[in-house]
């Protein structure tokens, strides 16, 4: 059922650089959530690749191994760095760290385990014919497929352990790993950890999820309301000088998980669009006793209705009101909106009907928050 010489085996589909290791390296087997935090200023920057993700790191004079440290990545025994530990880290250079890996082999008769940086199998028993010692690999070794071998010698049963599900699955001697996952439907991104353990009583290849890429997350920041105090306004009159504006806060974060667990989250950016106050002017000047100081020549009285409303709101229902503040007529405009919508002379000399009509193509362009305190009691806002 199982490879003669019964092994456990692990790798990422994206194997690391070909080399076989049998002494100690210097530092660690994953990058933490903290990957991604660099040293201060520093004369040398350099960054730093292990287990599919780079980290940039900066450091004043070190040497790799603690540009290594700096990037927060752990390095095995038989772990691989390049360059040298040792050696002094120069700026714009790239350190990386490969992984060893545990290999069972039958090699000048013996059961041995050894370890590499090597992508297959098939590569380790290469280098020891290489260097003219014997090792046999009961497996497909076709070059299409060297860098798995064969899991069963015979035809058998394969646990899958895949997505929180376990399930067993026939498969035929020689079958690679990719073979039996694809019989199987099960598709493998090129970052997720396929595991294949032929140590027990069952052969298991166990899939562990890995997904890595930048989140963005957008926060609105809500605009505030600020209320001034103004004698150039009636009281119960206002009127807005800035109409205001949410902001806004975009984070971009980088982030990996392994088997939906948060590995590494760095900040890749974040931007900040500051929010703009709306601004409102509150009148505080006392209405005089008169209802209208300086008469204009309007007559007539606005209709029946809302408009009838808003007039007796704003004016009293007076279309010839005048009383010097700036505002004139039934809907109280100002000589500068009144020209705006066509009007001549002052809008209180104009008729009710005038008045109505040209308040009506303003409400139309503008809304009703042209009269802000009379159109909010009325409901209209």
């Amino acid at each position: 059922m199982k490879l003669p010489n019964s092994s456990t085996l692990s790798w990422a589909t994206n194997a690391s650089r070909k080399a076989i290791v049998s002494a100690a390296a210097a530092t660690a087997l994953a990058i933490t959530a903290g990957a991604g935090v660099a040293v201060a200023s520093s004369h040398a920057s350099v960054t730093v690749e292990a287990d599919g993700v780079t980290v940039p790191v900066t450091l004043w004079g070190g040497t790799v191994a603690q540009a290594v440290e700096n990037a927060n990545v752990e390095v095995g025994e038989h772990d691989v760095v390049t360059p040298a530990p040792n050696s002094r880290a120069e700026d714009g250079q790239t350190i990386t760290v490969d992984r060893a890996r545990a290999y069972i082999l039958n090699a000048d008769g013996e059961t041995r385990q050894v370890w590499s940086t090597a992508s297959s199998l098939s590569e380790v028993v290469n280098v020891l014919e290489d260097s003219g010692r014997g090792a046999m690999l009961a497996a497909d070794r076709s070059t299409d497929r060297e860098a798995l071998p064969g899991v069963l010698a015979t035809n058998g049963t394969v646990q899958i352990r895949v997505d929180g599900e376990t399930f067993d699955v026939e498969a035929v001697a020689g079958q690679t790993v990719p073979e039996i996952l694809e019989a199987a439907d099960v598709t493998v991104s090129p970052i997720d950890r396929v595991f294949l353990d032929t140590a027990g009583d069952t052969v298991v290849i166990d899939i562990t999820r890995v997904t890595r890429g930048v989140e963005t997350t957008e926060e609105v920041l809500e605009h505030s309301v600020v209320e001034r105090e103004t004698d150039d306004l009636y009281k119960g009159q206002e009127r807005v000088i800035a109409e205001g504006a949410d902001g806004t806060k975009v984070t971009k974060r980088y982030q990996q998980t392994v088997a939906g667990e948060t590995t590494v989250d760095v900040l890749v950016s974040e931007e900040v669009t500051e929010p703009e106050d709306r601004i409102i002017e509150i009148g505080t000047k006392e209405r005089p006793a008169a209802v209208s100081a300086s008469p204009g020549k309007g007559t007539g009285s606005a209709p029946a209705g809302v408009w009838s409303a808003l007039a007796q709101c704003e004016s009293g229902g007076n279309p010839a009101t005048n009383t010097g503040n700036g505002y004139y007529g039934l809907y109280q405009f100002s000589a500068s909106t009144w020209r705006s919508v066509g009007g001549t002379g002052l809008p209180s000399d104009a008729s009710a009907a005038e008045q109505t009509q040209r308040a009506q193509i303003l409400q139309q362009r503008a809304g009703w928050g042209q009269w802000p305190a009379c159109a909010r009691r009325l409901g209209l806002l």
